[in-house]
């Protein structure tokens, strides 16, 4: 294995949630977030951003998902819980990053 590239999260991907391989000093995702709710990488994401962290993408690594590719349902309990899960953390989440990470022009949750 070997590095591919190193990308910022940052321009075109200010969105990107990748997953990444951390140790205990990298930020932690935030257990209060849950997959059903959407967008539960974004807050760490912003973090990594905010310290101008580097992505090293391996050539040769492979993640695989199951049970494959998703397409898109609607799925209104999903919603609901992915509507309260945005406000908690435009709310309460983003305050708190703020306040303990600051702000950079150019990162965004």
């Amino acid at each position: 294995m070997d590095v591919f590239h190193v990308g910022k999260r940052q321009g075109k991907y200010v969105h990107w949630e990748p997953i990444f391989i951390g140790t205990h000093r990298d930020p932690y995702y935030d257990e209060r977030l849950s997959w059903e709710g959407k967008k539960d990488k974004m807050t760490q994401g912003y973090i990594l951003c905010v310290k101008n962290y580097d992505f090293m993408i391996l050539n040769n690594a492979f993640l695989i998902h199951k049970p494959g590719i998703k397409h898109y349902r609607k799925n209104a309990k999903r919603d609901t819980i992915a509507g309260r899960q945005n406000k908690f953390i435009q709310q309460v989440i983003v305050p708190e990053l703020k306040k303990l990470y600051g702000v950079k022009h150019g990162c965004a949750l």
